[in-house]
């Protein structure tokens, strides 16, 4: 006969994995949504962003998760950060698209080369 234990023991990593993904879905259906705004393709500046962090890590602050804004030149990082471990959720915008940003700008000097 097996004991509840050591049932759950053989899941105990897939289902600490769910209750910290539903930890952050509640934490992120907390957060302040503006509805009326419209500036998604807007670029922020890393000041214009502080108070809307301090915010969102206000909401979060219960759920040891926080937001923190790691390179204030553009474009500005921010990364979502798991309180207790201090392992880095997500980042904003992720590396893939910094990358692919770097290397466009880098390539537009071989693209659009003029001559005088």
């Amino acid at each position: 006969m097996t004991t509840p234990i050591s049932e759950y023991s053989a899941n105990w990593p897939a289902a600490f994995a769910a209750s910290e993904r539903q930890r952050l879905e509640k934490a992120i259906q907390q957060l302040p949504v503006n509805k009326g705004t419209t500036d998604a393709g807007r670029d922020y500046s890393a000041q214009e962003l502080v108070p809307a962090i301090q915010q969102i890590n206000e909401v979060l602050s219960a759920y040891d998760v926080r937001f923190e804004i790691t390179q204030t030149t553009p474009p500005v990082l921010i990364q979502v950060v798991d309180g207790r471990s201090g392992e880095v959720i997500r980042q904003i915008p992720s590396e893939e698209i910094v990358k692919v940003a770097q290397h466009l700008t880098e390539l537009r000097g071989v693209l659009f080369r003029t001559e005088a």
